[in-house]
């Protein structure tokens, strides 16, 4: 007999000190799309990566991981579901921190490329909103790049995200310098029910989406899934 959603782990292992949110939590204008958050043991302790409700449905468990240092926050639409009630200090890119405020306390704030340890990497992008920031975790065993919703995975394809406040240039501008960043796990904010929230690549495919991402982008493709 098939478990019912309410006897679900709150958190969910992917992968080495990887972990996902389980409570679903749809993506209010995409029909078979959800939003989960993710938690990762890093080297300066759990780090909470996306906003997202269900933080705080398995709050003892990422406690049990340690004291949250941080949720670092994608871009400034994170903020439609409310702060979470863990005790988490939130950080944005300075860009975005004006929006986010609006419903998130922010606690700190960063702007050019960082590191937070020798497995944590920040990495602006300024793309899908002006603020919009990748993150990428590096767990011994794989590369993981968290783009938001910048980018997501639909069917198989890589889809990118354009709005009226994206950049087009620095979302081409990132794309091309993600095409030759050494990652091997692409990790959205959504995913379609039923797919894996992880999604692994081999270097050629990876490539292979990224050119065909920017060849879209570039004959002048816009929307919410280019």
């Amino acid at each position: 007999m098939t478990s019912s959603t309410s006897d679900r782990e709150p958190l969910e292992k992917l992968g080495a000190g990887l972990f996902a949110t389980t409570q679903p939590v749809p993506l209010p204008f995409m029909a078979g799309v959800e939003l989960r958050a993710f938690v990762l043991d890093a080297e300066q302790g759990p780090v909470i990566v996306y906003n997202n409700p269900g933080i705080d449905a398995a709050a003892d468990r990422i406690r049990d991981l340690g004291t949250p240092q941080r949720l670092l926050i994608n871009h400034w639409h994170e903020g439609m579901h409310g702060a979470p009630a863990l005790d988490v200090p939130t950080f944005v890119h300075e860009r975005d921190r004006r929006q986010t405020e609006r419903s998130l306390r922010v606690d700190g704030v960063f702007g050019g490329r960082e590191r937070l340890g020798d497995d944590l990497e920040i990495i602006p992008s300024l793309a899908h909103t002006p603020g919009t920031a990748f993150y990428l975790w590096d767990n011994g065993e794989h590369r993981y790049l968290f783009p938001g919703d910048s980018f997501w995975v639909e069917d198989g394809v890589w889809r990118a995200v354009v709005l009226g406040e994206s950049d087009r240039a620095a979302f081409v501008e990132t794309l091309a310098l993600l095409r030759d960043l050494d990652f091997d796990a692409l990790v959205p904010w959504p995913a379609q029910t039923g797919r894996p929230a992880v999604e692994y690549v081999t270097p050629e495919e990876k490539e292979r989406q990224i050119d065909a991402l920017l060849q879209r982008l570039r004959a002048g493709a816009a929307g919410p899934n280019v």
